[in-house]
């Protein structure tokens, strides 16, 4: 969106990051992987002759939506399955409010936007099913040839990404009036500038590893902003929480084994850590209960059935409410576990794995939406892991 070349520096490489970018290069954005980083030449978008496809990237399907309302022309949007099961319809009666069609195929999941170049007004939408709705927003905003305003209908869900949004658009130029308290938000027309911007090291990536350190060896991450405004820095309360050692030095985050005690933690606004959680709760003594996880069962898979499913093959006792996992703790044994096609459900029953010799994790590939490198991580921290390629 930004009329002129910026480089994005430590651009994550795994399938979702290659989703978003080839879509903008579709839109007329010209792309160039640098060793700098990832060379992007904006400004002048135009709707794409054929369908953007965005793979399983929730992000990519509803930042888009909301841009490509903003482009003069038909775009359409495609998704793969997992993706086509989770909300977006709350979005797109947002972006017809202000006056651009949209069209949902409740089977496909395939949206079409037909886009104008004079959009403006007020949109209100709940902000309580996902963050993305608002970020959508708050990022094609600039792009509204008169700015527009939000109001919410409910409060906001994982705050702390809508702060990241804030800040990312206020480094590249934009301007943005209220907040999350109030519930209103006007965004000031006038584009983005471009820029260089350094990409944060992942915290939702890196909780798999911080939790190998504390179910076995020390493990030492660098390249982790623990002032980030990322949400998974919950992982470090989290970690101590059940008496894990965790330490910060000029090294990086460095986790040492403990003997895990059981905790009772609302995950609300770091939803993306129950799987993990789930993981060390296997093996902490007491029970553990996590509430606020309703939302975990909108997204690649049903998380939470995923996670309950999964444990229990290995012996563990779990409770599952509407908004709530309980799981006593014990000794997990090996089983034969399905990743429900869930990155996070596979780094989940990854870890488990290295304490309950001979588990197997179905489609084990399907960390590339992520963290395509995980199972080859995990094996240089000397953990044996026979990856079948079929």
């Amino acid at each position: 969106m930004a009329k002129g070349e910026s480089v994005l520096q430590g651009a994550l490489e795994a399938d979702d990051g290659a989703a978003i970018l080839n879509c903008i290069a579709s839109l007329g954005a010209r792309v160039n992987n640098q060793p700098d980083g990832v060379h992007i030449m904006g400004g002048s978008l135009v709707a794409s002759q054929s369908p953007l496809h965005c793979r399983e990237s929730a992000a990519t399907l509803r930042f888009l939506m909301a841009l490509a309302a903003t482009v003069p022309g038909k775009t359409v949007l495609q998704c793969a399955p997992s993706l086509a099961r989770r909300p977006v319809v709350p979005l797109a009666d947002a972006i017809r409010q202000l006056g651009a069609p949209v069209d949902v195929d409740p089977h496909t999941g395939t949206v079409t936007v037909k886009g104008r170049d004079a959009l403006h007004g007020t949109v209100r939408f709940p902000a309580d099913v996902s963050s993305q709705f608002l970020s959508a927003f708050l990022l094609a905003g600039p792009r509204y040839a008169q700015g527009f305003d939000i109001a919410l209908e409910t409060s906001v869900v994982s705050e702390r990404y809508v702060a990241m949004t804030l800040e990312c658009m206020h480094a590249f130029g934009a301007r943005v009036e209220g907040d999350t308290s109030s519930g209103r938000f006007h965004v000031i027309p006038g584009g983005y500038q471009p820029q260089t911007y350094a990409i944060e090291g992942d915290w939702s990536g890196a909780s798999a590893i911080l939790a190998l350190g504390a179910l076995g060896e020390s493990v030492t991450i660098t390249g982790l902003n623990t002032t980030s405004l990322q949400a998974d820095t919950a992982m470090v309360e989290l970690l101590r929480g059940m008496g894990a050692d965790v330490s910060e030095s000029a090294d990086g985050l460095t986790v040492r084994h403990a003997h895990l005690r059981a905790v009772s933690l609302d995950l609300s606004e770091a939803i993306d850590l129950l799987p993990v959680a789930s993981a060390l709760a296997a093996k902490a003594h007491g029970t553990t209960t996590f509430t606020g996880i309703r939302r975990a069962r909108d997204k690649e898979s049903d998380r939470v059935a995923a996670m309950a499913g999964g444990l229990h093959a290995m012996g563990i006792a779990v409770s599952v409410g509407e908004d709530h996992l309980s799981i006593t703790g014990g000794n997990p044994t090996a089983a034969v576990v399905s990743s429900a096609g869930d990155h996070r459900i596979a780094m989940a029953f990854g870890l488990l794995g290295t304490v309950t010799e001979g588990t197997v994790v179905q489609d084990a590939g399907c960390v590339s939406k992520t963290y395509p490198d995980f199972w080859t991580d995990i094996q240089r921290l000397g953990i044996e892991v026979q990856l079948d390629e079929q």
